[in-house]
């Protein structure tokens, strides 16, 4: 007797370069170039010109071709754990350092702000942001500080914030959103008053937030330890959430995000290289199907022409041309039908494919795999449990995900 269930399968796929045929990527590491370590913090650029905190050291990469090293040894920024970057106009970069508090350096002159000298209650900066007034906002793990470049003002829990751990910041046209470890998202107004956002007052996926960007409707993006890729769609809610178990959003374990200019959405992954979400569409690069350097991304910036800049953990600095990468997803054509299926009925292919596929579970256990030869269609066996299952067909160089939920 056959146990037939029903499969709701959603046709979305990531796609991928065979490898070999992206060289779209350009690397810089300690052996190909000055830059001083190859593990990149974070990024900043304007004018032709890319700031790159490592922690070793700071490097101004301008016009691609001129490099300057700013480090213990030969420049008053006393710590090289480069932690933060923001610009201030053209010519003032705000440092954000591990152990040396917050710096401020014109080009000729530096200015070092630490619990020492300044109303900063901490010398490990994560995060520096510049709001519509010009005020200079900096995340600590002792709370969050303002200064108004006369004065500081402070928010510890000492008034209200459920954590002292504040990881991210971006400033929108009116409001400023906080992201904190474990203690929620808080939005400020323009008079700095606050409400927290978490679980439990405003049914956020998520208490932690690793990164915030806001896209060109005014909605803030969130990327959480826990739930993936988040997206405010009112004001503290609803919110919707992308990823592996509810989407085919490649992982869980994600890090930094930028939005381009056509509205996609890059993503920095632990361990999946850079993501790319257009729409319900998921395109990843990685150091299998790319020249990418390292899988573990720890920062993105837009740079000319809409190109990126990716930190990574252990591969240095590298650029992606975005305009190429994007058309990768024009060259696919590859389709899977119908959208629903059941126990015993076919998933069909626009064409007669020669490949490898494998169905896998979310654990990532194997459970049916084979060889398709010359063939457009494929007759998948139900599995015994329900849940989610995933169809990975490996054509022509590019990879497709299918993700199916079985009632």
């Amino acid at each position: 007797m056959t146990n037939c269930r029903n499969y709701s399968a959603i046709v979305i796929f990531i796609v991928l370069a065979l490898k070999g045929q992206a060289q779209f990527v350009n690397s810089y590491t300690v052996d190909n170039s000055p830059l001083p370590f190859n593990t990149v913090r974070c990024l900043e650029y304007s004018n032709q010109k890319l700031w790159i905190g490592t922690d070793y050291g700071l490097a101004k990469f301008e016009n691609e071709t001129n490099w300057t090293i700013y480090n213990s040894t030969n420049s008053p920024l006393w710590n090289d754990n480069i932690r933060a970057l923001k610009n201030d106009g053209d010519s003032l970069l705000w440092i954000g350092t591990i152990q040396g508090g917050l710096f401020k350096f014109d080009g000729a002159e530096w200015v070092n702000y630490t619990p020492e000298n300044s109303g900063i209650g901490d010398f490990l900066v994560r995060a520096i942001e510049i709001d519509q007034s010009g005020h200079i906002w900096v995340a600590t793990t002792e709370g969050l500080y303002m200064y108004d470049r006369n004065t500081w003002m402070s928010w510890t829990s000492a008034n209200g914030l459920l954590s002292n751990n504040i990881s991210t910041i971006c400033a929108g046209s009116s409001t400023k959103y906080i992201g904190s470890i474990n203690g929620g998202v808080l939005y400020f107004d323009a008079l700095n008053n606050f409400t927290n956002h978490t679980i439990i007052s405003s049914g956020l996926p998520d208490n932690s937030a690793l990164d915030i960007e806001i896209d060109s409707e005014g909605r803030p993006w969130f990327i959480s330890p826990a739930a993936g890729l988040v997206v405010d769609l009112g004001n503290g809610g609803p919110w919707d959430s992308f990823n592996a178990v509810n989407s085919v959003m490649p992982a869980n374990s994600l890090l930094c995000l930028t939005h381009g200019a056509q509205g996609e959405i890059y993503i920095g992954s632990e361990s999946n290289g850079l993501i790319t979400k257009i729409e319900e569409e998921y395109l990843q690069l990685n150091t299998e199907n790319s020249n990418l350097t390292d899988n573990h991304i720890l920062s993105i910036e837009k740079g000319n022409n809409q190109d990126l800049w990716l930190g990574t953990y252990n591969g240095g600095l590298c650029k992606i041309e975005t305009i190429q990468m994007n058309h990768l997803s024009e060259q696919k054509g590859f389709q899977v039908t119908p959208n629903i299926i059941k126990c015993g009925q076919r998933l069909n292919f626009s064409q007669n494919i020669n490949a490898q596929y494998e169905i896998y579970t979310l654990q990532g256990k194997i459970i049916q795999a084979g060889h398709l030869s010359n063939q457009n269609y494929l007759e998948i066996s139900a599995p015994k449990d329900s849940g989610c299952i995933f169809l990975k067909i490996n054509h022509n160089g590019f990879i497709g995900i299918k993700k199916i939920i079985i009632n």
